[in-house]
Parts: structure tokens; C-alpha cells; sequence
């Protein structure tokens, strides 16, 4: 009696120092999970959450009370769930071999070992909003061997049951967006290469070009001179001559424009004594039915850039608003304002402005206004919806490149039939 006394005892002690052992791994464990700063969840043989610790409300917003019992697709889009809830991926794959490499990524997994779910992305809904964040994590199916006290049913043959599955989810939505800002950058970078071999190759076709054509120019006037008023007929082609060599050279100077790039004529400019002098140029040989006006608002017109280019970049502007009210008729409106951008923002083309007080020039016309679809094109070198021949494509390059390169930006508001209005964001000089 005594001995079976003592083994009892014994037997007692070394219970409670299991109770104890437990109570202490539980309380590491708690504290494991509380101090997390990913997700940790639990799911049942339905799907619905039996644990979830306490940075779940950190990042989701939800209180970990408030998921238990829940079902998982809660928290994200019926679009999401049918991506990774089981009940509709593997359906789909009865029958087939998948092997390790193709097995699917579910957020309900089932399987262990070399198939279990590994860095699944899923978005996830916030508790407050419709705002989705991207997160990637780890899933594992929890089993019950045998001879463990679940209930569970057993699957035939193996001695084991499934009990649910398991987790640990990171936030990788800043991840993400850090992918995308460098795919941006990279983007621009190849733009930036591409204008670059873009503006050498016109910078050199257009020197080559001003030779041929100084030669073929200078020829026609000795023509002209010798026999231009003895033979009217040859008069005729020898004008035809110098008309297209004159235009040809036009473009020619286009070209360089577009591949000349210097900082050395940069002055204070004053815009609104610019305007001025290009509505002056365009006035004689807009139609009659073109009614021109500006409105000057902007109390400090004046910015630090190249006037030349500067000119070209708005007379280009004029021009493409005229052309494109030459059979309606209509209205050109040149205003100028004085604006504030509180913080930096990203350009409509890509690359970005700088906090500060800028000079706004709008150019708006009511003429036939710009597809949606080419709006982002516009602005690229020898793109043109004015058919080839007379015009090149190089305006509106200039305009973009001579506004950056002053540390501007250009956005345009424009839809089909209802005009353009090109906004240019020019930095105000210091004063």
C-alpha cells in the first residue's frame, strides 16, 4: 500500500511539473505571438479562425476577438477567395498531377511537407476600408496522429486526420510598392536613353541635312539671278525649288532645336512679355473665325530659363491649339496664374516635381480636343496625328523637354470634341 502510496506521489509531482513545463511554454509562446509584428492565425476543417494574435489588429485593423469563429474569406475580396480558398482550386485540379514545383497556393492549406504553401501573396481587406494591402505568407495543414486525443476522423489507411491549418503572414504592401517604383525608374531610365540617342541621331541627320540643302539653296538663287527673269517658266520651278528647300530647312532646324540642349543663355524671363510677342507672330496668319485673348493673372510673370526655347515651346502650343480649331473656328485662351505644390508630386509622364510656388500657363483651346488613348503619346519625338509630310512630330517634344529641363512640368486636361487645355508649371525665379 505504502509503495503504491510513493509511486502515486510520484506520479503527481511529475504532473505538476508537466502542468507547470506547459503553463511556462504557453506563456512563451503568448509572448511570442503578442510581440510578433506578422500575423499568426489558426484555421479550422472550415476555414474559419479558432486563433489569431494581436498584430492582426495592426495591420487589418480588426481585433483578434472580432475574427474568431469567422470564416476567412472575410477578409478579402470574393475575387481573392476564389484564388486561394481550396473549395474552388482544387476542384479544378481533380485528377491531374501537380507535382511539388505546380502544387497551388492555397490559404486553407491542407498539405504538409515539400507541398505545403509557401510565400503565398494575397490581399487582404482593412477593417475601415476598401483599401487592399499585399501580403505574403507561409501556410502548413495541421494533422492529429494517432494516438493524440482529438477526435477527429481518421483518414483510411494513414492513421491520421486533418485538424485545420496554420500560418504566419508578413506585410509586404511598402515591399510592393518599392517593386513598382523601381520598375518606374528603370522605365524612365530607358526613356531618358532613348531620347538621348534620339536627340544625337536628329542633332546629326540635321547637320547633314543643312549641307545638302545650303548647296541645293545656294544654287537655286544663282539660278534665279542668271535666268529667273529672262525665262518665266524656269522662274517657276526655280521658286518651287527654294519653297521646299526653305521648308525642309525649317524642319531641319526642328531637329536641331530638339537635339540642342545648353544652359548657357539661361535668363529672367518674362512670360507675359513673351506671350505677348508669340499671339503677336500667330495673330496675321490665324483664320478669321479663331478668336484670340489672354487673361494674365500672375503677379510675378517671371522665370529663370533659355527665351528662345521658351518661345518656341508656347508658340508650338499656340499653333497645335489653332490647327486644331482651323475648320470649327473657335477660342484660344493664354492665362497665367501663380500656384503653390505643397508636396512632391509625380508628373503625368513619369517623372516628378518639386514642392514650391510655380508660374501656371495654360493654353486652352475648344478645337477637337485629343483621344484618350494617345494622350500619354503626344509628347513623344516624331508622334503626329497630322499625317506625314509637312509635319514631323518634334512640337510638342520640345515643349516637354524645354519645360523639364527648367525644372517644370506639363499636364493636360483634354477629351474628344470638347478642346485641350495644356497646363505648363514653370518654377518662379528667384527673387
Amino acid at each position: 500500500m505504502r509503495e503504491k502510496d510513493n509511486n502515486l506521489g510520484h506520479l503527481l509531482k511529475e504532473l505538476e511539473e508537466v502542468r507547470k513545463d506547459n503553463t511556462k511554454l504557453k506563456d512563451r509562446l503568448d509572448r511570442i505571438s503578442g510581440i510578433s509584428t506578422a500575423i499568426i492565425y489558426v484555421l479550422d476543417t472550415r476555414g474559419c479562425f479558432t486563433f489569431v494574435n494581436q498584430a492582426v489588429e495592426q495591420m487589418l485593423h480588426f481585433k483578434p476577438q472580432e475574427l474568431l469563429g469567422r470564416h476567412f474569406s472575410t477578409i478579402m475580396s470574393s475575387q481573392e477567395f476564389e484564388k486561394v480558398g481550396r473549395q474552388f482550386v482544387l476542384p479544378a485540379l481533380s485528377g491531374k498531377t501537380t507535382g511539388v514545383e505546380n502544387a497551388p497556393k492555397l490559404f486553407d492549406e491542407r498539405r504538409t511537407g515539400e507541398r505545403r504553401t509557401k510565400n503565398l501573396e494575397v490581399k487582404l481587406f482593412t477593417k475601415y476600408s476598401d483599401n487592399k494591402k499585399v501580403f505574403a505568407g507561409d501556410v502548413t495543414g495541421m494533422v492529429d496522429v494517432e494516438g493524440s486525443y482529438s477526435k477527429s476522423t481518421k483518414i483510411a489507411d494513414k492513421g491520421e486526420g486533418f485538424l485545420g491549418s496554420q500560418g504566419i503572414i508578413f506585410d509586404i504592401t511598402k515591399h510592393k510598392q518599392a517593386e513598382r517604383e523601381r520598375l518606374e525608374l528603370q522605365k524612365n531610365l530607358f526613356e531618358t536613353q532613348k531620347m538621348d540617342a534620339i536627340g544625337k541621331l536628329a542633332g546629326k541627320v540635321a547637320h547633314d541635312l543643312n549641307n545638302k540643302l545650303g548647296s541645293i539653296i545656294g544654287s537655286a538663287e544663282m539660278l534665279r539671278q542668271d535666268y529667273g527673269l529672262v525665262n518665266k517658266e524656269l522662274s517657276v520651278y526655280i521658286e518651287t525649288i527654294l519653297t521646299a528647300s526653305r521648308h525642309a530647312a525649317e524642319l531641319s532646324g526642328r531637329l536641331m532645336e530638339f537635339s540642342y540642349k545648353t544652359d548657357d543663355s539661361c535668363q529672367d524671363v518674362d512670360v507675359h512679355k513673351l506671350i505677348g510677342n508669340v499671339l503677336g507672330f500667330i495673330k496675321p496668319t490665324t483664320d478669321d473665325n479663331i478668336v484670340i485673348q489672354k487673361k494674365f493673372a500672375s503677379e510675378n510673370p517671371t522665370v529663370l530659363g533659355c527665351i528662345s526655347q521658351l518661345q518656341s515651346a508656347l508658340l508650338n502650343l499656340v499653333v497645335n491649339a489653332t490647327d486644331s480649331m482651323c475648320l470649327t473656328g473657335g477660342s484660344l485662351t493664354v492665362a497665367t496664374s501663380d500656384v503653390v505644390i505643397e508636396e512632391e508630386i509625380r508628373c503625368q509622364f513619369g517623372f516628378y516635381a518639386r514642392a514650391g510656388k510655380y508660374l501656371l500657363v495654360s493654353v486652352q483651346d475648344t478645337g477637337i480636343g485629343i483621344e484618350e488613348s494617345i494622350i500619354n503619346k503626344v509628347f513623344e519625338p516624331f508622334f503626329t496625328t497630322k499625317g506625314s509630310g509637312r509635319f514631323i512630330g518634334l512640337g510638342l517634344s520640345c515643349v516637354r523637354d524645354c519645360v523639364k529641363y527648367m525644372g517644370g512640368f506639363v499636364r493636360i486636361d483634354s477629351h474628344p470634341g470638347q478642346g485641350a487645355d495644356f497646363n505648363i508649371y514653370l518654377p518662379h525665379a528667384p527673387l
